[in-house]
């Protein structure tokens, strides 16, 4: 096994939250729209931003940025939407999809 950033099941776990901050950042549904969606469309045990808070912001934000610094995958990059609320120590499941609407 080449000694690379992320185990296998890291990897998924950054792609699935990824792809749920994006949503987020885009404002396409809130954060308990986005893990009730997952939930019962999908089955998942967790909600992709409740998985990435059991993690922590800030550690979603270092696995992100060590995958796409190794493997240079677009979808490694972390949104800014992860990016800010990790900085100001927001839940990714708070409601709001910008920490404006978290800090208001």
């Amino acid at each position: 096994v080449r000694d690379t950033a992320g185990s296998v099941a890291q990897r998924l776990l950054a792609s699935v939250v990824s792809v749920a901050t994006s949503i987020a950042e885009r404002s396409l549904a809130a954060p308990a729209d986005i893990d009730l969606a997952v939930t019962t469309g999908l089955g998942y045990p967790v909600g992709p931003l409740a998985w990435g808070d059991r993690i922590g912001a800030g550690r979603m934000l270092e696995l992100q940025r060590a995958l796409h610094a190794t493997t240079g995958d677009p979808r490694h990059r972390p949104t800014r939407w992860l990016t800010e609320r990790a900085h100001l120590g927001l839940p990714l499941t708070w409601p709001g999809t910008s920490p404006e609407d978290c800090a208001g």
